[in-house]
């Protein structure tokens, strides 16, 4: 099982919800989860991924605490009990 932890205005594509686990086989890439997340809420992925399929420059992807650009973006692999987290771009001052 890996959770994948939703901020701000990404919640509203997932049901309000702050979390979703998903189910999926281990070892499994960035990539793959995200795909399986996008599978039950497809509204979600074009705010996250742009038409090649690479995450949003504004866009922050973090496995346990790390941005996946400064790991091996989404091919960065995930394992049991990990924690995806997904925050949409920030603005503020």
């Amino acid at each position: 099982m890996i959770t994948v932890k939703v901020f701000a205005t990404f919640r509203r594509l997932v049901e309000d919800r702050k979390e979703v686990v998903l189910d999926v086989p281990l070892p499994c890439s960035a990539r793959r989860a995200l795909e399986t997340l996008f599978a039950s809420h497809p509204r979600l992925q074009p705010e996250i991924l742009d038409e090649s399929r690479a995450i949003r420059p504004h866009v922050s992807i973090f496995a346990n605490g790390r941005d996946v650009r400064h790991q091996q973006g989404l091919d960065t692999l995930l394992h049991a009990g990990d924690t995806l987290a997904l925050f949409p771009p920030v603005a503020g001052g």
